[in-house]
Parts: C-alpha cells; structure tokens; sequence
C-alpha cells in the first residue's frame, strides 16, 4: 500500500531496482525470505489489473463524451481502494497460510533499519549511538540501536565500524554465521562469499554460530593486524593470518595488490561497476599482479592488468571490457 500510494516516487512498482525511497526497506524484506519477491509481484499486478478495470468500467458511460486512453499502471487513490479492499484481503490470507503471522507488506524487520549501498557507491553513515560505518559497495545492513542493545545484522556487502564507546551496550555484529562484539574501537567486516573479518584498533571478541570442523575453537580473540576467513560452505574451516596490507585500503579505493592472482583484482573491480572485466583467456588470471590500483575505477584497471598481461581491449560488447591478445 505505501509503494502504490506513491506513484511520483515510484512510478512503475514491478521495477523492483526503482523504488525510490522504499527500497532499502523493500530489499532489507526480501532479503529475509526471498519468497517475498514473487509474493509481492503478484499482489501488485493483480491491484494494478483490478484498478485498471474499475477506472475502465467508471469511464466507459462517458467514453462517448471524451475519449479515454488506457494507461497502464492507472493509480488514482479512490481506484487503488476499492481494488486494494479485496486484494489486500486476499494477501493477507497468503502470509497467515505461508507463515503463520499477521500479514505485513514491508516489514520493520524486527524494528531493524535497513541501511544499503548500491553498486558502485561507498558511504558513511552515522548510527544513533553516534558509531560511524563506511559501507561498500552493494551492502545491505539491518541496524537495532535501542536503550538496552546495539546490534547489527549484515546481509551482504561489506563495512567499516568505528565503534563510540557503551560499556552496558556492547556493539554486536553478526553476518555470515559469525558474531562480531565490540565495546569500543574500529573494524571491518566482509560477508561475501565467505567471512572476512579484521581489526583495526582493539581486540575483537568472536563467536562462530556455523559448525566448523572438530577441534577447533567457536570462540576467540582477534587482535589488529590480524585477518579472519571463514569460507562459505558447511564445516569449513577458519583461518586467522597476518592482514595483507590491502586488507583494509578499500575505504581509500587505491590498494595496494602484492602478488595478488589478476582474478581476485578483477573480482573486487567488478564489485564497483556495472561494466565488467572479462579475460578472453581465463588461464590468464591465475598470473600475479604486484601493483597500487584504484580499484573503483574500472578502466583503471581494465588498463592496468591490459598493460601488465600486454593485452588489448575489446569494447565491442555492451557493458564489457574483454581483455584480449594484441593482432
């Protein structure tokens, strides 16, 4: 109902990339049961077709007097009502069935706000508790500050916490199957086909709540300078290394890739933009780049790793730079 009432903002509600100022709390509901999607598609079209039918059985005695064109999406709020009445009743009875709840169009996610970056964009944010976070690109975060606790849920993407200092309401953040707490301090986390997880000043406390092979500890600390991986998948192992000083240059943009094989490079860029690097021979990327990139550039790049592998660049297909052998 608050997307089809606002048909300024949005002004096509099955362009599910384009809903203005609802879309962070739309991916924010998906995010949670991507069922939801579908669900939510149905409803609309089948609101827009009732709405379209009653303005065309309300014009059709005037039809003789002043032609009417047949819009599609036709949202006049007296319209959108009495098609919603049903509608909305019947939508009501899918969640009850699927869920065994109260319907809700565009949940609250538990009273959680939802905070996104789209592709290409990196932003600081600033929490109620005055915490500061840089996310990267394409991250969704789901953000509870309340009197009692502080907590954040990172769905994907990755970010930067500088932590403000509660001693009653340490920072939980949890993403991926693992639980971040900090009192105070800053640190970044990555939920990405995996988990990275590295301090910057203070000592993390860490829980592990996916299994990981016997033996191994569920809980530890973290200290700077260290690098935490936990790949995706069941039972995998964790890894806790030295930070490879790339680790935590994202914020800048600019990194600095020691030894780095060129499809790691090409993977992080390809995170920035919608126009994408592709090697026309993949055995390619297995080479090791030593380079300062900025990585948000992706014609900087493109022509960095071009000029390192001696290779051209084809930009004959739309939103691609394949890079290719010299004729």
């Amino acid at each position: 109902m608050t997307i089809l009432a606002d048909p300024n903002a949005v002004p096509d509600p099955t362009a599910l990339d384009s809903l203005g100022m609802h879309q962070a709390a739309f991916s924010a509901w998906v995010a949670a049961d991507p069922s939801r999607q579908d669900r939510y598609l149905s409803i609309v079209r089948k609101t827009l077709e009732g709405s379209n039918a009653a303005a065309r059985l309300g014009m059709r005695d005037r039809e003789s007097k002043s032609p009417v064109k047949d819009h599609n999406f036709t949202r006049s709020p007296l319209v959108l009502a009495a098609s919603l009445a049903f509608v909305l009743l019947a939508a009501a009875g899918i969640w009850w069935r699927s869920e065994g709840t109260a319907p809700s169009l565009i949940a609250q996610s538990e009273a959680r706000t939802p905070i996104e970056t789209r592709i290409g964009e990196v932003r600081t944010e600033r929490l109620a508790d005055g915490t500061s976070v840089i996310l990267d690109t394409d991250t969704l975060l789901l953000v509870r500050i309340t009197a009692k606790e502080r907590s954040v849920e990172i769905k994907r993407g990755r970010a930067r916490f500088s932590v403000v200092q509660d001693s009653q309401r340490p920072f939980l953040v949890r993403g991926g199957g693992a639980d971040v707490t900090s009192e105070v301090g800053s640190f970044d986390i990555s939920v990405r086909q995996g988990v990275r997880i590295s301090p910057i000043e203070r000592t993390l406390t860490l829980a592990v709540r996916r299994p990981v092979p016997g033996g191994q500890a569920k809980s530890l600390q973290l200290r700077p300078g260290q690098l935490l991986t936990l790949e995706a998948g069941q039972a995998t192992e964790l890894s806790v290394i030295s930070a490879p000083r790339s680790e935590q240059q994202w914020v800048t943009g600019v990194k600095s890739f020691d030894n780095v094989p060129i499809n790691d490079v090409i993977a992080e860029a390809n995170s920035y933009s919608e126009t994408k690097i592709e090697l026309a021979s993949p055995a390619l990327g297995r080479r090791e780049i030593f380079a300062d990139i900025d990585i948000r550039d992706i014609e900087r790049v493109a022509h960095a790793i071009s000029a390192f592998l001696d290779l051209d660049i084809d930009r004959s297909r739309p939103h691609r730079l394949i890079l290719t052998e010299k004729k």
